[in-house]
């Protein structure tokens, strides 16, 4: 993918993952001419393969799916920290451990988002530099991963937008495809994942002396 579009796709799905209104209605064609520029076929593939799956619905349709799936499922809203934390009260650390990191970074966040709630995160991605939107994301890939896998098990047409964003994350060097497979393969809790990975990362750096 050219440097160029990486940003602006971050934009567009940050803008897509969000609660429809008429801006999104009335957004189509201008965000379909945008995916034909990208020149990475699977990103464009999933972006296109969402936009037709919702080419026949009208406003109230979307929102009622929308609704559906994020604000009523558990395991398949878009609050990254809620997947590992849940209510606990550590979530609210990170939270704050998370809104200090945007600051630092000259980006500020509203008290009407949650600095977990990826399409602030996504919308922080585009504003920045790789290396830094790639230390963030990194840090919540599994999360990323598990949420497209419940959103597909729901056949939920937003795991194609979530597939995308896979998509641009591996364009940027991430380690998807690796967290993917541990995903699948391990019978294992989000957070058992999470330190798996760890445990992997380090055994590198030792190899590496």
């Amino acid at each position: 993918m050219k440097q160029e579009f990486i940003a602006p796709t971050y934009q567009l799905i940050s803008f897509l993952l969000r609660y429809p209104t008429d801006e999104h209605m009335l957004a189509m064609e201008e965000i379909e001419a945008f995916i034909h520029e990208i020149e990475t076929g699977s990103v464009s593939r999933s972006l296109t393969d969402f936009l037709h799956s919702i080419t026949d619905w009208n406003k109230e349709q979307w929102v009622e799916h929308y609704i559906e799936v994020f604000d009523f499922g558990k395991t398949s809203n878009l609050y990254m920290t809620y997947l590992k934390l849940g209510e606990q009260k550590e979530r609210g650390l990170e939270l704050l451990r998370l809104k200090n990191y945007y600051q630092t970074a000259g980006f500020e966040v509203t008290d009407k988002e949650l600095p977990d709630y990826l399409p602030v995160m996504l919308e922080f991605c585009s504003q920045v530099s790789k290396e830094i939107r790639c230390d963030l994301l990194e840090k919540y890939t599994l999360a990323i991963v598990e949420t497209k896998e419940k959103l597909a098990e729901f056949n939920s047409h937003y795991a194609k937008v979530l597939e995308a964003l896979l998509g641009v994350m591996k364009e940027e060097g991430m380690q998807v495809e690796e967290v993917g497979k541990m995903y699948q393969e391990q019978p294992l809790s989000l957070e058992d994942a999470r330190i798996m990975q760890t445990m992997r990362d380090q055994l590198i750096r030792n190899q590496l002396g």
